[in-house]
């Protein structure tokens, strides 16, 4: 404790001195050698973003021929009513330059408001004081004007003896005339039309930006708030990309949020402007606008409608494109996809891309089944093994044999792969393209699709069950599960669905808490927000996770054309149909099978051995089924977890009396 002595008084007091604590920054030092040459920065590319992709320099090269193209054929249809425009320009400009020249001379401008005053006033003194001070300054302004005229005349003297050629003389000629006839146009009147019939974008700039955000009322008061780091606004693709970040604690996601208003204020489409999360912090934004809207911008070409594509599950296959007509790959082989949005969102579409991708690849198995019976993939079912489409009971009962198959397929796969395993053909324990291609191996890959699978889920819950063990164990067993659904609630999409999906696809839809269900929980605020989408305007545009970076991708939409030459080229590639239908299961009643392996006697079973049983009764339906999925699958029908007694131990199991009152309960809602 430090004291100090104060005398006061003759007297002497001890008093404390606040204590101060220690320097909360750090000491400023000089950076040494060994920190520069160790830092790791990250440095700007060489080559331009926009030149770095074939299909990027592509798009530049065809927009800037076509643009340039246009523009020039344009203007020279019109050029006879430009020339007469100049010929009736060209003189008033002339007469314009050398009236404000002489006025200038003379001095006219000065003090001209003064002198008028002092005219209407009948003040002689003061105007003459005036033009006085006019006149003084009006003599050195003619020996500029002498001066000038001179230099012209001996500039043009000069170039004459050194013998210019005509064409030179009728260059500046020309020069001159466009030039009197660009002072002597209307204000409102250019000489040349416009290319476009409404305001062309041609730049995206720091202070566009900057109004737009502030405009937006999200806490950014002024426009000096945003700053740009490197690299600052640039060209990448066909359009302008701006990195910014916004100030204090305000997130990216609130940018997001409110895209519409950022497109207003931009003056620009919605399909235009494509506001991200930046790579480096919360707060920093990636603005991408378009040269065009999106809708109008189109795809680039889709290389699997090229005339000789040929595709492998195995290795990367585009299915679409990003914001910035960027093509994104995926690898079908152990990847599930989950494909949720509101209707009008393009899920079906958007599924056909991935279909596609397997259809080509002819060691590859399709099952379809589609719930909304409209027959969106009608075309693909000569390639089907099994392909059921309606709503009815025979679509929804194939529909869920398709996923009874799966499971016990994957029995079956188990057994052969580690059979493989033990003759060093599958070192990882799963399908190699190897083991894939070899005849008889029945190890090729599986392509199944149920789109508005809610439908089936719904009608069959035991399937979604049954879906969920093959989304776990499919994966390396080359058996590749697509769903596809505009319902993601808890009821019609089980959460353990989601949870086991790896591929998540996230189109139009109305809120966070569907966002949530599709991408995850805590999508929404980290950035990754399809509710920015709108049905139709952004058919195809979605919200992906799970493959690789997250971000916004747009399927593949060829046209009908396309799309059965596609079908026919798969076909010719596959020779005929692979594999075999599915074998109609008769579908099991969980419940009743929960009531029928009860002993005698017993009060209640706990959830484990109720699984083992369950799987002892019927393994063809119920093999590899856990603890969790019996409880889970029991709780639809309203059976609740309780304690049951085992030995001196309480374990949570089902009870006899809540399976009997699930199913009089059922009786009596069948009535």
């Amino acid at each position: 404790m430090t004291t100090l002595p104060i005398e006061y008084d003759d007297e002497r007091h001890i008093i404390e001195a606040d204590q101060v604590g220690g320097a909360v920054d750090p000491a400023d030092r000089r950076a040494t050698f060994a920190d520069v040459v160790s830092r790791t920065d990250a440095r700007r590319p060489i080559v331009p973003a926009a030149l770095r992709n074939p299909d990027a320099r592509r798009a530049l090269v065809r927009w800037s021929a076509g643009y340039g193209g246009h523009t020039a054929l344009y203007h020279l249809t019109r050029s006879p009513k430009y020339a007469a425009k100049v010929a009736v320009y060209a003189p008033r400009g002339a007469w314009r330059a050398s009236a404000a020249v002489l006025w200038w001379a003379v001095g006219g401008r000065e003090n001209f408001q003064l002198r008028q005053e002092a005219a209407s006033k009948n003040d002689p003194h003061t105007w003459q004081q005036l033009d006085r001070r006019r006149e003084k300054a009006s003599g050195a302004r003619w020996w500029v004007v002498g001066a000038a005229v001179v230099l012209l005349a001996a500039l043009l003297v000069g170039v004459e003896v050194a013998g210019m050629p005509p064409v030179g003389w009728w260059a500046a000629v020309v020069g001159l005339v466009l030039l009197a006839a660009h002072y002597g146009r209307p204000a409102d009147k250019p000489i040349v039309d416009r290319v476009t019939t409404k305001a062309a974008f041609t730049k995206l700039t720091g202070e566009m930006v900057r109004n737009a955000v502030v405009a937006l009322s999200i806490g950014v008061k002024e426009p000096g708030q945003i700053t740009f780091p490197p690299p600052g606004i640039h060209k990448d693709g066909p359009g302008w990309l701006a990195r910014f970040n916004l100030p204090g604690a305000i997130v990216a996601t609130t940018v997001l949020e409110k895209r519409d208003n950022l497109a207003a204020a931009l003056r620009l489409p919605v399909d235009q402007v494509w506001p991200e999360v930046g790579p480096d912090h919360p707060g920093q934004v990636d603005l991408w606008v378009g040269y065009q809207p999106s809708s109008k911008m189109g795809q680039p070409r889709w290389a699997l409608a090229g005339d000789t594509a040929r595709t492998s599950i195995f290795e990367p296959q585009p299915f679409g494109t990003d914001a910035r007509q960027r093509p994104v790959s995926t690898v079908l082989f152990e990847r599930n996809v989950l494909i949720g949005g509101q209707p009008g969102s393009g899920k079906s579409y958007a599924a056909r891309t991935l279909a596609t991708i397997a259809a080509l690849d002819p060691t590859c198995e399709l099952k379809i089944a589609e719930f909304k019976g409209t027959g969106d993939f009608l075309d693909m079912a000569p390639l089907c093994s099994t392909y059921a489409c309606g709503v009815d009971d025979e679509a929804l009962s194939t529909g869920r044999d398709v996923i009874a198959w799966a499971l016990a397929e994957c029995e079956r796969r188990g057994e052969r792969i580690k059979r493989a395993r033990e003759r060093g053909e599958a070192p990882l324990g799963k399908v190699t393209p190897e083991l894939a291609a070899k005849r008889g191996s029945g190890l090729h890959p599986v392509f199944i699709l149920l789109d508005e699978v809610h439908e089936l889920f719904l009608a069959y819950p035991d399937a979604a069950d049954m879906a969920e063990r093959v989304a776990k164990r499919g994966r390396a067993l080359g058996i590749i599960l697509v769903l596809a659904t505009q319902i993601a609630d808890r009821d019609s999409v089980p959460p353990n669905i989601t949870r086991c999906v790896v591929t998540r696809w996230c189109l139009s839809v109305g809120g966070q808490v569907e966002n949530d269900m599709i991408l995850g929980t805590g999508a929404y605020k980290r950035g990754l927000t399809a509710t920015v989408y709108q049905p139709g305007v952004d058919a195809g545009w979605g919200v992906i996770t799970g493959n690789g970076k997250a971000g916004s991708v747009r399927s593949f939409f060829p046209d009908p054309k396309t799309a059965a030459a596609i079908v026919a080229r798969a076909a010719q590639l596959r020779g005929q149909v692979i594999g075999e239908d599915v074998e109609r299961v008769e579908a099991r009643d969980m419940l009743a099978d929960a009531r029928a392996v009860l002993r005698p006697g017993e009060s209640g079973v706990p959830w484990a051995v109720l699984a083992e049983r369950l799987a002892e009764l019927a393994p063809e339906m119920y093999a590899g089924i856990t603890a969790d999925m019996v409880r889970e699958s029991l709780a639809r029908y309203g059976v609740d977890s309780q304690d049951v007694k085992v030995g001196r131990k309480n374990i949570k199991g089902a009870r006899r009396t809540s399976l009997d009152a699930a199913q009089q309960r059922r009786e009596i809602e069948a009535e």
